[in-house]
């Protein structure tokens, strides 16, 4: 079983989902957004050791955002917990409608209600992805501002979003 960071409660805190939404069906969307979006942003090195110190204060301060100073100016971020939910929320925007039945992949539809269209899917999914590589870059700025807490995290090898085009996702056809 893989080690998630957050659960499903941390991303209903700060993005909408349902209620009745399965918890663990949505691990599968925390799991991915780990593995295959956050994973990528920093070395492995440095991954494998934030999943295993996720306890320790400094770490959990990672996860967790907030304030720090640095040259006696205060700042303050959201923390990997949030840059996490938003690229799950980001995938179960666009998977959670899809169900597997005998007859192939469906999109349930009821009365009182009309599914998003892929279109309008695609565009939430960009706008979370963005928005998460966004609060990315503030995530580094305090990895960097506190490096001597993170040894694992290495700057020169392109450990986080690429700055000029955190705000840019790229589509490969």
């Amino acid at each position: 079983m893989a080690i998630l960071l957050i659960d499903k409660d941390i991303v209903a805190t700060k993005l909408q989902v349902a209620i009745g939404y399965d918890s663990v069906e949505f691990q599968t969307f925390i799991n991915e957004a780990q593995e295959f979006d956050l994973k990528p942003l920093v070395e492995e090195d440095f991954y494998f050791d934030l999943l295993a110190k996720k306890d320790e204060l400094t770490y959990k301060k990672l996860i967790d955002g907030g304030s720090y100073t640095f040259n006696t100016r205060s700042y303050s971020f959201q923390g990997l917990a949030t840059v996490i939910s938003y690229f799950s929320y980001a995938r179960f925007v666009m998977n959670s409608s899809a169900v597997s039945t005998s007859h192939g992949m469906v999109v349930k539809t009821t009365p009182n209600s009309t599914p998003l269209t892929l279109e309008e899917r695609k565009n939430f999914w960009y706008k979370k992805r963005e928005e998460a590589n966004l609060m990315m870059i503030d995530v580094v700025k305090f990895i960097e501002r506190n490096i001597s807490d993170f040894p694992s995290w290495n700057s020169s090898t392109s450990c986080g979003p690429n700055h000029k085009y955190a705000s840019k996702t790229k589509v490969i056809q």
